[in-house]
């Protein structure tokens, strides 16, 4: 089934000059409802709180202003109008304007039902070009969840019942509040339903090939069940707070899959009859008429609700009448089946956590589980805490540690752990999965599939697609793309290499095929730095064993040079970022390390010395047997630095021998933050040199009119 709909359209986005005027008007009524509240005062107050980041920043809302101005925001299908201007909190006091449409993940005949389901909203960035939202006015107060390359950021009521009062924060500022265990992994294979003889392992990886999405926004039709005691802990034990829980929630989620697969999820119209509160008449199902409770209800509260809920879905919603199903609780994890919408065993997924709320049960719990239905396996590597038992996916296992993607274990793997929270975000693997299932998989037979309007980025590696570098030196990559409908990229390049499970901190690459530069979220950047930019400058291109704090301890840092002979590959994934069906594709590169070659090292200067500006100096550094075969060499580039090598805009050698020395003129600047980089010519490999040293820029001495002779002296 094919329908068409209005998009955030190329047009409304390029058209700046015109946006901007039509946004001062329409803004112009919408100001003066957010307000800056004071935290202290709040604090004192007998609240309960839900979140409590570590940093963040408080507003006050009128809530009622504000959903009476949404109240005239466009529809997303309609196309008689551009969309709204609003302004939401970030983190550091600013309000940031979004383009906004009402946008439903229910069906209308939910939203019928309980009117308030239908306030979700969706948006493109007008300050920031890149960020997408998604919000909601629901009964528990105002949420958003900002997309952005800046990073995340959430919105959301500063306590429990406080529609007055709101946090806004970066989601890496949110703590982890629970252990989540997840039941996916290769020793659950045979156990686990595969009923369109689909497996993410039989997708083999093929350089040759892109992941390209976005032409089409695929949307299924979801049955979101709830067991009595996930709507005890988040819904006032009632079926429409339950519901408007569950919505909150979605609205998330979908945020997250829009952007990076296109691909929505729409709770179907009796989604009421699934969610068994205490207000619900049906328990026990079939043959009951009583209120239901934690023991006539027909779940379990935990994974055992896997093995019971596509049979319930079937049996009330019936199996015609959606494509995916998955049940919320409130036990300590998750289990998935692999492959499952539009077959048989569809509704094979459950989430639960004991507090079920805020972004970590979105996006770590909700998003992930939803990630296995979808095809996609774990992405992490390590074998340690919660990444041990079966967890690890051999033929997914791309990311170091405990991963940080979306499908991986973020804050659940002892000292293996990246970070306390996973970034929302997919590996290149996980996106390779799901499109081909999505696409030309079964997923593909019972989607609702809508012309976005978009075209996806092209994206290509800048130079070359193969390179070959020394051992222990620090490299970079390159891509560049373009976008026809003017949208603005982002870029995330990853890894993309498998090897033995890992276990030590730091992680070694030992076997010389094992995953050991972690995944960041995208960035404006088309660059990347291995290891990243603070590791060269501050740390001699050794990064430390840990940094940060995770659950267990410090954070394992998940960078790491190469030290052998080996083939690392790497993908870049372009984002245009469109609000309600992103468009990407990748690119792929690989890099040859040589282990008979480097480190390529800077020798000098590699100390705080003070140089004048114009003043001729030597330049040295290790070649380390880098113009040798198979690196080659033979020409090396050096550049100038005065921000501390944040960036070299100046050339001071071109082509000049990789020798290990060259003589050159200091640039006629002031700075204490000088820095040297050598780099191969025509190649990703370089140095930077290791402290910051001084230029004191010189004035030039011009005669006086009565200096005749030259001398410097009047002769006058």
């Amino acid at each position: 089934m094919k329908v068409f709909r209005k998009s955030f359209s190329a047009a409304m986005l390029a058209a700046a000059a015109l946006t901007a005027l039509a946004a001062g008007v329409i803004a112009a009524d919408h100001t003066g409802y957010w307000r800056r509240a004071d935290d202290e005062t709040l604090s004192k107050r007998p609240l309960q709180r839900t979140v409590v980041p570590s940093s963040y920043d408080v507003f006050s809302l009128d809530r009622e202003r504000l959903r009476s101005i949404l109240s005239r925001a466009p529809q997303e299908f309609s196309s008689m109008n551009e969309p709204m201007v609003i302004e939401l909190p970030m983190p550091d006091g600013t309000l940031a304007k979004f383009r906004v449409e009402h946008s439903l993940v229910v069906e209308q005949g939910l939203a019928d039902k309980y009117p308030e389901l239908g306030e979700t909203y969706i948006g493109q960035g007008v300050d920031d070009p890149t960020a997408t939202v998604r919000f909601d006015t629901l009964r528990g107060g105002f949420h958003a969840m900002v997309l952005s390359p800046k990073g995340t950021v959430m919105i959301d009521p500063y306590a429990e019942g406080d529609n007055e009062n709101y946090i806004t924060y970066y989601k890496k500022d949110a703590p982890r509040t629970s252990g989540f265990h997840c039941l996916v992994g290769e020793s659950d294979y045979d156990s686990l339903a595969r009923p369109n003889g689909f497996r993410s392992e039989d997708v083999i990886p093929d350089f040759s090939n892109e992941v390209i999405s976005g032409t089409q926004l695929r949307t299924y039709r979801l049955a979101l069940a709830a067991n009595w005691e996930y709507c005890n802990a988040v819904g006032s034990n009632t079926v429409a707070g339950c519901l408007a829980a569950q919505v909150l929630i979605m609205n998330r989620v979908n945020g997250v899959y829009e952007r990076d697969l296109s691909m929505r999820m729409v709770m179907v119209a009796n989604n009421n009859l699934i969610v068994y509160a205490g207000d619900n008449t049906t328990c026990p199902v079939g043959t009951g008429g009583t209120p239901c409770t934690s023991a006539n209800d027909p779940y379990s509260n935990g994974t055992g609700a896997l093995n019971q809920n596509t049979a319930n879905l079937n049996a009330v919603i019936g199996s015609a009448n959606y494509d995916i199903g998955h049940v919320f609780t409130t036990g300590s994890g998750g289990v998935a089946s692999l492959n499952v919408p539009c077959g048989a065993s569809k509704g094979a997924g459950t989430t639960g956590l004991p507090n079920p709320v805020g972004d970590p049960f979105a996006i770590d719990y909700v998003a992930h589980e939803m990630g296995h239905q979808w095809g996609s396996n774990h992405t992490f590597n390590s074998t340690i805490s919660n990444c041990g038992g079966g967890n690890r996916s051999a033929a997914n296992a791309y990311e170091p540690g405990s991963g940080i993607t979306v499908m991986a274990y973020a804050g659940i793997c002892g000292n293996n752990d990246l970070a306390s929270n996973s970034i929302d975000t997919f590996h290149v693997r996980s996106l390779e999965v799901i499109v081909a299932f999505s696409q030309t998989g079964n997923g593909n037979t019972c989607a609702t599939t809508t012309a976005t309007g978009n075209t996806p980025p092209s994206v290509s590696v800048v130079g070359a697609n193969n390179w070959n570098i020394p051992k222990q030196t620090p490299f970079s990559l390159t891509a560049s793309a373009s976008d026809v409908n003017g949208d603005t990229i982002t870029y995330d390049w990853q890894e993309y290499d498998l090897g033995s499970a890992a276990t030590t901190v730091p992680n070694t690459d030992a076997d010389g095929i094992k995953p050991i530069f972690r995944a960041y979220p995208p960035v404006a950047s088309p660059t990347r730095f291995f290891p990243s930019l603070q590791y060269i400058l501050n740390n001699a291109n050794v990064p430390p064993s840990t940094q940060g704090s995770c659950p267990a301890g410090s954070c394992m840092t998940g960078e790491l040079l190469p030290t052998v002979t080996r083939t690392m590959n790497f993908q870049v994934i372009a984002r245009d970022n469109r609000a309600g069906g992103g468009g990407i594709n990748t690119a792929t590169a690989t890099v040859n390390v040589d282990g008979n070659s480097g480190p390529f090292v800077v020798t000098a200067p590699n100390t705080g010395v003070t140089y004048n500006g114009g003043s001729s100096q030597t330049v040295t550094w290790n070649v380390a047997n880098t113009t040798a075969a198979p690196v080659n060499a033979a020409t090396v580039n050096i550049l100038f630095s005065s921000d501390g090598g944040q960036t070299f805009p100046t050339v001071i050698a071109s082509g000049t021998a990789n020798d290990g020395t060259e003589t050159v003129t200091i640039p006629n600047v002031q700075t204490a933050q000088a820095r040297i980089k050598v780099e191969g010519s025509n190649n990703i490999f370089f140095d930077i040199s290791d402290t910051n040293f001084t230029v004191n820029a010189t004035v030039a001495q011009n005669r006086t009119i009565s200096d005749f002779d030259g001398d410097g002296k009047s002769d006058v």
